[in-house]
């Protein structure tokens, strides 16, 4: 079992009827015993993956799968605690500043 990581990304405040809806896009999955997982766009360059997905992650607030909101700095923290933790190939797709990443949807 784990807990899935979410940034709310607002509306556009001049936005027409089309895209006035905010965007809830995942950041990654904190499982029990395992490394945080992030999840990368596909189109990110991969040796810049993490500076890609702090820039998302800042664009709005962060909430978890059940609604409880986290601070950025709370959820690096916990996926730094978590860095001694297992990996396992059949998700990690690759590292980023020493964070593992995966570009396909996960959940």
């Amino acid at each position: 079992m784990g807990t899935n990581y979410y940034v709310n990304t607002p509306s556009c405040p001049n936005a027409c009827e089309h895209c006035a809806v905010s965007e809830r896009i995942h950041l990654g999955k904190s499982s029990a015993g395992w490394r945080f997982l992030f999840y990368a766009d596909p189109e990110w360059p991969r040796d810049e993956a993490f500076a890609y997905w702090a820039r998302r992650a800042l664009s709005g607030p962060i909430v978890d799968e059940y609604g409880r909101e986290s601070s950025l700095r709370e959820l690096l923290l916990l996926a730094h605690g978590k860095k001694d933790g297992l990996r396992t190939a059949c998700t990690h797709d690759f590292t980023s500043c020493g964070h593992d990443f995966c570009d396909r949807p996960f959940s």
